[in-house]
């Protein structure tokens, strides 16, 4: 094996120490600091001193490579090196009442008593406000919310979970190490505190390909598993795999398996006190389209229907959907608005980050499952509106320049989904997930539309383009708009009385 110049500085804190590592392989008192830190070698015993042997280190070399899905040989090779110095959670991945062996893949420690779990956020970090941490904590939440039969209240006073930025030394015993390395640890109930290194270039983009952002959401969602009682997984697909991979998308059957074992037999019940106490709720849902009473918000604030252009029109589980700013409309048919909306689409979609202020994308799959879009991710929910995993466009086979998608429907001449990016489309077979050759081609392939448009559905059969005051009917055989179209889409769709403005909404012309 090659011979390297090695030079390293350990900070000395209570229990545990930090590595600082140039680009070369790590001392051997190095590998031997990381593999008692990570539980692959026994730790010292107070007042006891022993050494390690040669053959003991490499004995936990090859633990710990077989723990990260690395060929085990014992031996510190490149691949070796790069898990040293790769991100990662500080958690031990080896508890010593685990060991290597076990009968599960995913290993438990302790969950919380109760199925209703406060959290609070004490602060954001240097790079990332607190309002945005908030968000994306509670899109994190919401991932594992459902596979526990869990409700996550956001409440500040004693709070069951606590999140906080901190450096370096920060009086838990195990201090931070500066950027990259270790970026984040938790515990386990009763504990449940979620501690990220704030020396961290923390970022909100999963896409981002500047190797010093560490993308929140993908590390809050493994931390919250440390939270509610998962340690680590040796399953590289899992969240809980210790090793920093983006893009975080859905939880694994690992983590999903390990969820159920802790909370299954944990009843569903909390204290009305809870609830008036609780200033946001992260939970499942338990019924198809949601009736709310009317938001209780000042009418001002809402756009009129009548008087408004929209972000977006879809169908949806048989039911018309119209979403203005923060708002959303659900109608049983033309003209027919379900009692109780207006409501904010985020009481609806539970999970979807607070950072989305509008949503102009989103179709029902042909699964049942409806998806949400927004840049070049999007968010899945079941046809309960529950959370079931974020993803990106790139999954749908759209090109990494494109920045993001303006209208996604599936048609019901050719079962196809047809992905809109203002003015070219693509059509995407979602059983084999293959995209259709030939594609992306023009939107003026859709003749006497005009675009780019805002939305596309398809309606009792017929599909419709919306953009503006204005809407078509296509005609499917002629593959172009009906004549008598563009009509106003306000007085046709929605219970609006006839206006002056009518007649300048039945021409191609702009408004």
């Amino acid at each position: 094996m090659k011979t390297y110049v090695v030079l390293w500085f350990l900070y000395s804190s209570v229990t545990c120490r930090t590595i600082f590592w140039e680009e070369s392989a790590p001392s051997v008192q190095s590998v031997r600091e990381f593999l008692t830190r990570y539980g692959y070698l026994p730790e010292r015993e107070k007042g006891i001193d022993f050494t390690y042997t040669k053959q003991a280190i490499k004995e936990g070399v090859r633990k710990m490579q077989t723990f990260a899905g690395l060929p085990a040989t014992g031996e510190i090779d490149k691949e070796t090196i790069k898990l040293f110095r790769r991100k990662r959670c500080g958690v031990k991945d080896i508890l010593p009442n685990n060991k290597s062996h076990r009968n599960k893949r995913y290993i438990l420690q302790q969950g919380w008593d109760k199925k209703t779990i406060t959290y609070s956020v004490l602060n954001g970090s240097s790079t990332l406000e607190k309002s945005r941490v908030e968000a994306i904590m509670e899109a994190g939440l919401a991932v594992w919310a459902p596979h526990g039969g869990l409700t996550f209240l956001r409440h500040d006073a004693k709070p069951d979970i606590q999140v906080s930025f901190v450096s370096r030394d920060h009086g838990d015993g195990f201090p931070f190490d500066g950027p990259g390395r270790v970026v984040a640890h938790a515990f386990p109930p009763p504990h449940g505190a979620m501690h990220f290194d704030d020396d961290e270039f923390w970022g909100d983009n999963p896409d981002e390909e500047d190797d010093d952002v560490t993308d929140f959401f993908a590390v809050a969602v493994h931390e919250i598993g440390h939270a509610l009682g998962l340690s680590h997984s040796n399953v590289k697909a899992s969240v809980m795999y210790p090793y920093y991979q983006v893009p975080v998308e859905k939880l694994h059957e690992d983590d999903i398996l390990g969820m159920q074992e802790l909370y299954s037999s944990i009843n569903n019940e909390h204290s009305a006190e809870e609830s008036e106490e609780t200033t946001e709720a992260v939970q499942s849902r338990s019924s198809l389209v949601p009736r709310f009473t009317k938001a209780d918000s000042d009418e001002d604030d809402i756009p009129d229907l009548c008087f408004t252009n929209y972000d977006t029109i879809q169908v949806i589980q048989g039911k018309i959907f119209v979403f203005e700013e923060e708002w959303m409309w659900v109608l049983s048919d033309r003209k027919m608005i379900l009692e109780g909306y207006p409501k904010r689409f985020h009481d609806v979609f539970i999970g979807l980050p607070k950072y989305i202020g509008v949503i102009k994308t989103i179709y029902e799959k042909r699964n049942g499952h409806i998806v949400i879009f927004w840049s070049r991710s999007y968010w899945e929910f079941s046809s309960r509106f529950r959370l079931i995993k974020r993803g990106r466009i790139t999954e749908y086979l759209i090109p990494q320049h494109v920045a993001e998608l303006t209208s996604v429907f599936i048609s019901d001449y050719n079962n196809k989904t047809y992905l809109i990016e203002d003015e070219r489309f693509w059509r995407f077979d979602e059983e084999p997930r293959l995209m259709d050759k030939g594609y992306p081609k023009e939107m003026s392939a859709w003749r006497k539309v005009p675009y780019p448009v805002d939305a596309a559905i398809v309606w009792k059969g017929d599909t419709f383009f919306f953009r503006g005051p204005r809407f078509w009917r296509f005609d499917d055989r002629l593959v172009q708009a009906h004549e008598y179209y563009p009509l106003p889409t306000a007085q046709i769709w929605f219970p609006c009385d006839p206006t002056p403005e009518m007649s300048r909404y039945i021409t191609n012309d702009e408004p």
